[in-house]
């Protein structure tokens, strides 16, 4: 049941100013029944007071429903409102660490090339410091102490005959 709170201010108005009535009436049929009987328009008054009475307890029923409702109402408002604050604010805590990590990420990659060119740098220093081997110059036939001439003319010798002068 949804109603307005003006339409329940103007129904309990309403109400109120109809008790007054049934009041003025039902002190009217008081006064009467203690001078001597009940008319039929009597008992119909004291019957529609009865239902007047019926009606404001509903009346206040409704306004005390209302009244619970608008308080769950805002105690689910506040929920929500703490809840979306909570869920923002861990959004924040999120964007933070994720800054926090890209930044460490690029640390890390900066880290890496500068190692790299570290030890590039130590290799090129390392091959400066080691001469590369001369390619060696071919060995010196007279290095043998004059065998190889004498493996010269010998070979040459043997491979020709020897005159002899007669």
């Amino acid at each position: 049941m949804s109603i307005s709170v003006d339409s329940f201010a103007e129904r309990e108005l309403e109400l109120t100013m109809r008790e007054a009535e049934l009041n003025r009436r039902l002190a009217e049929l008081e006064r009467r029944e203690a001078e001597g009987g009940v008319s039929p328009a009597e008992h119909e008054i004291a019957h529609r007071l009865l239902e007047v009475e019926r009606r404001e307890r509903e009346v206040e029923r409704s306004e005390d429903a209302l009244g619970a409702q608008r308080a769950r109402l805002e105690a689910v408002r506040q929920e929500y409102e703490a809840r979306r604050d909570a869920l923002a604010m861990r959004g924040r805590e999120l964007d933070t660490d994720r800054e926090r990590l890209r930044n460490d990420r690029a640390q890390l990659v900066a880290d890496t090339i500068e190692i790299e060119e570290r030890e590039r740098a130590v290799a090129s220093a390392e091959a400066a410091l080691v001469e590369p081997s001369a390619p060696s110059a071919p060995k010196d036939p007279t290095d043998e102490g004059g065998d190889w001439w004498a493996k010269q003319l010998n070979g040459s010798a043997a491979s020709s005959p020897v005159r002899k002068a007669s």
